[in-house]
């Protein structure tokens, strides 16, 4: 099964941030990347030695950014807003009921894999000291998996689940995909068993609240 390749994206590649002619926001956010990635947390850089990363003088730091802060939620959004609109287009797409779950996991890995220090830096994060950080991250969370609740119900892509079952469902299904992501970048001769697994688990637990629910066993 070959992977589903990510759309072109409107925002530049990481390699494609390090050009000279990329713009000064740019340069930053990839030398921030490719820093907290390496090292620590984005809290933790300091604005020179983004500066010197970036081949920028600091002070321009400040052109662009008010704070560390206001750089670490920009990233944040700007993966987030690229990867979004892309897995809508996934689920409305009209692919078959049973492809969906592995067509989504196959795109947000390949995703992953050509922005390898957003999710190591963004899964780092989500569990990390900054609770504005934390928060962004969540709130990117909690608007896909209302997103994906919203187009399976409309497209009745999971017979029987209801939009309560879903609210509940919905944002583990997608904060466990996130974390798997880092699996899937650090064992590449797994990859393709890593996507069939994510896949199996996101169908299990909406097939199993079906389930449950003729059973009676869902409250």
């Amino acid at each position: 099964m070959s992977l589903v390749k990510p759309r072109k994206s409107t925002r530049s590649t990481l390699a494609e941030r390090e050009l000279p002619e990329a713009g000064g926001r740019e340069r930053l956010i990839a030398a921030a990347l490719k820093l907290a990635a390496e090292k620590r947390s984005l809290l933790a850089l300091g604005v020179r030695e983004l500066g010197r990363m970036a081949g920028l003088n600091p002070n321009t730091f400040y052109r662009h950014f008010k704070s560390l802060d206001e750089l670490s939620v920009a990233i944040i959004d700007e993966f987030a807003q690229d990867l979004a609109p892309a897995l809508r287009a996934i689920r409305l797409s009209g692919v078959p009921v049973e492809l969906v779950s592995a067509r989504t996991v196959e795109y947000v890995f390949d995703y992953a894999r050509q922005h390898p220090e957003a999710f190591i830096v963004g899964v780092r994060e989500l569990h990390g000291s900054s609770g504005r950080l934390q928060q962004a991250i969540r709130a990117r969370i909690k608007l896909v998996a209302a997103e994906m609740s919203e187009d399976i119900l409309a497209t009745n892509g999971v017979p029987g689940i209801t939009a309560d079952m879903l609210d509940e469902l919905a944002e583990p299904i997608v904060e466990q995909v996130f974390h798997r992501t880092l699996d899937y970048l650090e064992e590449p001769r797994r990859r393709a068993e890593l996507v069939r697994r994510t896949a199996h688990f996101i169908d299990a637990l909406m097939t199993g609240a079906v389930a449950m629910k003729a059973m009676n066993r869902w409250d």
